[in-house]
């Protein structure tokens, strides 16, 4: 320190270490403050932020606010009680869904039925093709009403199935986007058609993938590493699930189908346990993990003297007509059953630990969003980390949650 007051050295030139062991124990807001100071404070900071991966949670205003349409509002968790407020003059939040997220980026859908992919922190948007320039076997139009069309290309059909707008019929959207060339892929289903549709970076339409489909059967896409896997299935009566899963590869030209199994989630029959039927199955999704295994994950609910319990059951696809195995332990990762993804975790972040399942519970009485944890090892639910207030039902049912990337070009 004596050697440091005795030279002409300023505060632009202290150590990197010595920079990132404070950086990386500053809040979000703290950090983009400490950017402004000079250029290698902003590089420091830069870099913490990088390294945490912490999920935002993303919220619209109400479809009827007429007074200022055009802010939306993000809750970081870091940050108890505090929601940032943002700004964009060219759109109107008011009247726009968000379908799906990655890192800082936005899928929106507008009160027109046009589709973008929008980037809040720098406010970058790309418009995407219009849904009626999709290409292949299914045919998709607007009629003068404003409402879509959907029927078969080569055959006419006086009775072609009507929906009231283009999210009613987009299943289960996902897509990626690279932070530096801005090269992006988007990808749904078509409703009930034997079709996944996306489209690319330069691509002025949309393509399908035709994929059969079995009669009563559901779907389910998740998007990583350049890699889309699609889960078709169907539950019976015990609550099993049997279907199989593709994986498309999105790294070359032409999506090219790299995998295929059959699989089956449930128990097998001759070792069937009654279950407690107290608890209701709220939301099923299939999770990749990072080692790309995929996982099917039960969401359940439970009312018990007023208070809303919430619970897990993790299942490891059984391919090649084995039944599944119960995962009781996800290991040095932790899952974001929002994002249908699970992340290495980070023990210098407080409240978020391995092995735990982190997603969002809505108290519908008080309009209240908790962050909730639960505890693989222990099978139980622990203290949220944050709460916080919305101002109406309409705002949690529309709220997303992300994973930002603060990663510059």
């Amino acid at each position: 320190m004596k050697q440091l007051r005795s030279s002409s050295s300023s505060w632009s030139e202290l150590p990197s270490d010595l920079l990132n062991s404070v950086f990386e124990r500053l809040s979000f807001a703290d950090s983009r403050r400490v950017e402004s100071v000079c250029r290698s404070w902003y590089s420091a900071a830069r870099r913490c932020l990088a390294i945490k991966q912490i999920p935002w949670l993303f919220l619209l205003p109400d479809e009827d606010d007429k007074i200022d349409n055009h802010w939306c509002m993000l809750f970081n968790p870091e940050e108890e009680g505090k929601l940032y407020r943002m700004r964009a003059e060219v759109f109107i939040f008011a009247k726009s869904y968000c379908l799906a997220t990655c890192g800082n980026w936005f899928l929106m859908i507008d009160h027109w039925s046009d589709l973008y992919i929008l980037n809040l922190f720098t406010n970058e948007w790309i418009y995407l093709p219009p849904v009626e320039s999709l290409r292949g076997t299914a045919k998709l139009e607007r009629n003068s009403e404003g409402w879509f069309c959907i029927s078969n290309r080569n055959d006419h059909d006086p009775f072609p199935m009507k929906f009231k707008g283009i999210k009613d019929i987009m299943h289960s959207p996902v897509f990626w986007i690279d932070e530096q060339t801005k090269e992006y892929v988007v990808v749904w289903g078509l409703g009930h058609w034997c079709s996944v549709v996306y489209s690319k970076k330069g691509d002025a339409f949309w393509n399908q993938l035709q994929i059969p489909l079995g009669s009563s059967c559901s779907s389910q896409m998740v998007y990583k590493d350049h890699k889309l896997y699609y889960f078709r299935f169907r539950n019976d009566y015990f609550g099993n699930s049997s279907g199989y899963i593709k994986i498309f590869d999105f790294s070359r030209e032409i999506p090219q189908e790299t995998f295929y199994c059959g699989v089956t989630f449930g128990t097998s029959l001759l070792d069937y346990q009654p279950r407690d039927y107290s608890w209701r199955i709220r939301a099923t999704k299939i999770v990749v993990r990072v080692t790309g295994d995929v996982l099917k994950v039960e969401k359940l609910v439970k009312n018990e003297q007023r208070v809303q319990l919430w619970s897990f059951r993790v299942y490891k696809a059984g391919f090649l007509n084995k039944y599944d195995e119960q995962v009781d332990s996800l290991g040095d990762e932790e899952m974001l059953f929002d994002l249908g993804i699970t992340v290495l975790a980070n023990d210098d972040i407080v409240g978020f630990k391995r092995n735990s399942i982190y997603y969002n519970a809505t108290c519908y009485e008080n309009n209240t969003t908790q962050i909730c944890v639960f505890n693989l090892e222990t099978q139980e639910m622990e203290e949220p980390l944050h709460e916080f207030v919305c101002s109406s039902e309409q705002q949690l049912a529309r709220a997303r949650w992300f994973l930002p990337s603060f990663k510059q070009p």
